[in-house]
C-alpha cells in the first residue's frame, strides 16, 4: 500500500486523526481482530470463495492468538521507519515498473532513469521486497493486483 502515494495519505490520515498505530510487515498475516484479548476474530481466506468469519471466546485459543499477534507486531516496522525508507523507492517505482514490464535490460534502465546498474538492481530488489515477490514476473503480477501498473 505505502507504493501507491494515495494509499500511504489514507493510512497516514487513520493514524494521525483515528489514533490508529500502523506496522508493516512483508509477511501475509490473515485479518485477525482481538477484543481485550478475551474474544478473537479470524478471519478466513478471501480465494476461498465466500469470505468466513470465526469468533473465538476459548482463553487457550485466545492466548495463542494474541502470541502470535504480539510476535508479528514486534517484528513489524513502524510506519513512519517504512515510509521513509520506501519515500525514494515510491518516487521511481512507475518508471522501474514500466521498464521491467517492457522487458528492457538492467544496463539501458539504468542509464533512462540516470541510475548506476547496481543502484538500479538494488532499486528493482527494494520494489520486490515491498511487493512481496520472488521474482521480476511475480513484482509485475501484485503490481497489477495491488493497481500500481
Amino acid at each position: 500500500m505505502l507504493l501507491d502515494p494515495v494509499s500511504a495519505a489514507h493510512l497516514r490520515e487513520i493514524r494521525d486523526t483515528r489514533g490508529a498505530q500502523i506496522r508493516i510487515t512483508p509477511d501475509e498475516i490473515n485479518e485477525t481482530i482481538l477484543i481485550d484479548r478475551r474474544v478473537a476474530i479470524l478471519a478466513g481466506d478471501p480465494r476461498l470463495g465466500e469470505r468466513s468469519f470465526s469468533i473465538v471466546t476459548q482463553p487457550e485459543v485466545v492466548q495463542g492468538v494474541t502470541s502470535l499477534f504480539d510476535a508479528a507486531w514486534r517484528s513489524a516496522t513502524t510506519v513512519d521507519a517504512y515510509d521513509a525508507r520506501i519515500a525514494e523507492l515510491r518516487d521511481i517505482a512507475p518508471q522501474v515498473l514500466d521498464l521491467l514490464g517492457r522487458g528492457v535490460k538492467d544496463e539501458a534502465a539504468a542509464r533512462t532513469l540516470g541510475l548506476g546498474v547496481r543502484t538500479y538492481r538494488r532499486r528493482v530488489a527494494e520494489l520486490m521486497e515491498a511487493l512481496g515477490a520472488s521474482s521480476r514476473f511475480q513484482a509485475g503480477v501484485r503490481a497489477r493486483e495491488l493497481g500500481l501498473v
